[in-house]
């Protein structure tokens, strides 16, 4: 037996015989199927039963003891426990293979030993199958680091991957701790392996409401994404191989520190960011990785923070950072607009929430004397936000931050003169009251 495919499923049989099919139809047949049951209640059951029966030679459907529900690591273990083939490949019982998938990817693992894997893009497609814009994956095999790519982001869907099986008896299987294994175990094989890569959609990627990753708590996807890099950190003597390297070890702390930082715990985020320079010196001298790894970070990612993280991290460099260093980072975020959007937004929200008048350029001093921000783009960003407090402030009626704002937002921007409605709050914000008693009415203070 070529090829082991492991199906690992759980409460997925509408999906199942889909799955299935597009394996079977394969142009590749040196191929078994193990599908794996997590405990499902929704006749998969019966569906895997008839299945292996009718395809005796092809399917063994196997499950946890008593029809238990152990989980999705549990699960993909089981199935590659259960398997017999000198290759490995996976699919989820959601998500369907195109059928010259394994034709493709056998002749160039067979014919190029230093791959331990293979994989490909995969094509999104809705609940309904039909096909969506763009493919999830990325080439990283060309990278001069592919683990650091990784280590930035994962890169690769299961589903598209072939993998010999030395390299599980190399690396282990699952990590069952983890609810988001596969970046684990994604990351333990490319520090022992290289990866081939083919450029087209193999596979079709399944987007619906019950994946496992779609419409997660930020807070608990943060939780799961913390929980897979400090066990990488407890685990890295035992990884080994490139995963020892400088670079990859200092990446491993600044995703900590990044990700502690989103935690809120920002003493630990700034022991990870120093360790990092420690760990790689020359990260003092590559402002442009370091640029990359900033923005990764997105403010609506899991919460809305008092600091930017790119400019929060650059004022705690540790003191090793030349101050040109400091500043071409800062220049490089302050160049970004999702940089100045943050700030507008951030602004807003902080402003909009207090009770008194209070100036947003204030904000600004939140950050050390080594940020440096152009007297220009502070400008810029209290030219959207001023505007945007004085029209909510009139809004809610409250007239006296009506009238701070109002000044603001003309003594920064004299066009707003210009502004019929500027001029009609205005009006109503400082005449109001003597405008009222003249009509014989009152206005609201």
């Amino acid at each position: 037996m070529k090829v082991s495919v492991y199906v690992p499923t759980y409460n997925n049989a509408r999906f199942l015989p889909e799955c299935l099919n597009s394996i079977l139809s394969q142009s590749f047949q040196d191929f078994e199927i193990v599908i794996a049951d997590d405990g499902s209640q929704d006749g998969s059951h019966e569906l895997l039963m008839d299945y292996q029966s009718r395809y005796p030679e092809k399917i063994r459907y196997c499950w946890h003891p008593g029809h238990g529900h152990k989980g999705f690591a549990a699960t993909c273990n089981l199935g590659i426990s259960q398997s017999h083939g000198e290759y490995i490949a996976r699919n989820d019982s959601d998500d369907i293979w195109y059928p010259e998938k394994l034709e493709q990817q056998m002749p160039i693992l067979e014919n190029h030993p230093e791959y331990g894997l293979i994989y490909s893009y995969a094509q999104y497609i809705d609940g309904s199958g039909h096909e969506l814009s763009g493919c999830f994956g990325m080439d990283v095999t060309g990278d001069e680091n592919p683990l650091g790519r990784m280590l930035l982001g994962i890169y690769v869907l299961e589903n598209t991957i072939v993998t010999r099986r030395k390299v599980f008896d190399q690396i282990g299987l699952y990590d069952e701790s983890l609810i988001y294994s596969d970046a684990d175990l994604l990351i333990r094989i490319f520090s022992h392996w290289k990866a081939a890569f083919i450029d087209r959609p193999l596979t079709k990627y399944r987007v619906h409401n019950t994946n496992m990753s779609k419409g997660i708590d930020p807070k608990v996807d943060l939780s799961r994404r913390l929980a897979v890099f400090r066990g990488l950190e407890r685990k890295s003597s035992i990884i080994g191989g490139a995963f020892l390297q400088p670079r990859n070890q200092a990446i491993l702390d600044l995703q900590l520190a990044l990700l502690t930082f989103c935690e809120g715990n920002q003493e630990e985020a700034i022991s990870y960011l120093h360790r990092a320079f420690q760990k790689d010196p020359t990260l003092n001298d590559d402002a442009v990785f370091l640029n990359t790894w900033m923005n990764q970070w997105k403010p609506d990612c899991y919460t809305i923070h008092n600091n930017h993280f790119g400019l929060w991290a650059i004022s705690h460099l540790p003191l090793t950072a030349k101050p040109g260093f400091r500043s071409q980072l800062a220049e490089m975020q302050l160049r970004l607009a999702e940089t100045r959007t943050f700030f507008t937004q951030h602004g807003i929200q902080r402003y909009q929430a207090q009770a008194g008048s209070a100036d947003p350029a204030n904000m600004f001093s939140d950050y050390p004397d080594t940020t440096l921000f152009p007297r220009s783009w502070k400008e810029q960003v209290l030219k959207e936000i001023y505007p945007a407090l004085l029209f909510g402030s009139y809004k809610i009626g409250d007239l006296s931050k009506t009238r701070y704002y109002w000044r603001k937002t003309v003594q920064l921007d004299p066009l707003w003169l210009k502004n019929r409605g500027v001029w009609s709050i205005g009006l109503r914000a400082f005449l109001g009251s003597r405008m009222k008693s003249l009509l014989g009415g009152s206005e609201e203070r």
